[in-house]
């Protein structure tokens, strides 16, 4: 896509811009100052501006007017897709496809699943089994829930770990344990059928799999894309260039690929990642909406960081549930005790109440 400076639609708006009430404090004509400010933030597309949903808490206030300005542009220029009236009755009335796990209360927590177009991500900074586990139920879900339909459905695992096909194996089969033998065997094959396993063992080769994957994509498709994980693919990458700048920007590629992918058919995305603590941009001491998160989730970020930004995501931490120990005449410093259960909490979502948590029950095969 051209940079914004480039993009005619974006440029017709400059005059209308710099004729809007001159903030105080600017030294630039309005227009510029939003482009250099956007800029530094690594707005540089229509896309990037689209997609980006808290450019208003990253910029000064003075630009807030022009900001949404340029927005409202974009919104308009990307609604202008050609589609008639009635396309978009149909799409209304018709509820968005849902993937489900299977698992209830975390289905609960996503409003019936992962929705079509969305990039759902369960990160946390404990042991990774848990989170793959979580992947692995969406898989075969979607396989057993398509496994009478055509071939338009399909599972795309990308994984750093051959074990996990093993896993979704073991699900499917405990999903179609009720049939008869003949009936099982004939569902299972068409379920493995549709699962397609990338091994994937760097970010070239995620790379490589997604600039292949759009373009053998059709709009018909009813695909699932899931990677597992990411964290080691960005692990390897600054320990074989010893940059993390290249890594970086790979991910904001991969990402740019993924969403450019979901412009073009209904795709949903699942993605493991790692967790890194840093300092949060939420005050402890205000709430965030009418909820207050856990003290302990405060300091929680995606370990991708700012990459993460040009994408509209859901963003789930998944942590192990623990409770005080037991505090006695003999052991007043005890630690706190894993109840085996797993928690998880939304960190960030367009449709779900910020901090909503639900507990998964001894999750494990």
């Amino acid at each position: 896509m051209p940079p914004l400076r480039s993009t005619t639609y974006i440029l017709a708006l400059s005059s209308a811009i710099n004729n809007q009430k001159p903030a105080v404090g600017a030294n630039k004509q309005p227009f510029d100052e939003c482009l250099a400010e956007l800029d530094t933030l690594g707005i540089r597309t229509d896309y990037d501006l689209l997609l980006q949903s808290d450019l208003l808490e990253q910029t000064p206030p003075r630009l807030h007017q022009h900001i949404r300005t340029l927005r409202m542009a974009v919104l308009e220029h990307f609604a202008s897709s050609g589609r008639t009236a009635a396309d978009l009755l149909s799409s209304r009335d018709s509820p968005p496809r849902r993937i489900k796990s299977g698992i209830g209360p975390l289905d609960a927590l996503l409003n019936g699943g992962i929705m079509a177009g969305q990039v759902v991500e369960f990160c946390g900074k404990d042991n990774n089994a848990n989170r793959s586990r979580i992947a692995i139920e969406y898989a075969a879900a979607h396989l057993t829930d398509n496994c009478t339909q055509s071939q338009t459905a399909r599972v795309f695992m990308l994984l750093s770990s051959p074990l996990s096909l093993w896993q979704v194996e073991q699900s499917l089969n405990r999903r179609f344990s009720e049939y008869p033998k003949d009936e099982r065997m004939q569902m299972f094959r068409r379920a493995m059928e549709r699962l397609i396993v990338v091994d994937c063992k760097d970010l070239e080769s995620l790379l490589a799999f997604l600039f292949h994957y759009a373009e053998i994509q059709t709009s018909d498709q009813k695909d699932f894309l899931i990677i597992d994980s990411i964290k080691p693919l960005v692990v390897n990458a600054i320990q074989q260039q010893n940059d993390a700048h290249v890594a970086v920007n790979a991910v904001q590629t991969a990402l740019r690929e993924i969403t450019s992918i979901m412009r073009e058919s209904p795709v949903a995305v699942l993605i493991i990642n790692g967790v890194s603590q840093r300092t949060s941009r939420f005050d402890m001491n205000k709430p965030t909406g009418d909820l207050y998160l856990p003290p302990e989730l405060y300091s929680v970020q995606p370990s991708l960081g700012a990459a993460w930004a040009l994408v509209s995501h859901v963003h789930v931490y998944v942590y192990p549930e623990l409770l005080p120990g037991d505090n006695d005449d003999d052991n007043f410093n005890s630690s706190p005790r894993d109840t085996g259960n797993t928690m998880a909490t939304i960190l960030k979502s367009p449709n779900a109440e910020i901090g909503q948590t639900c507990t998964l029950y001894q999750l494990h095969g």
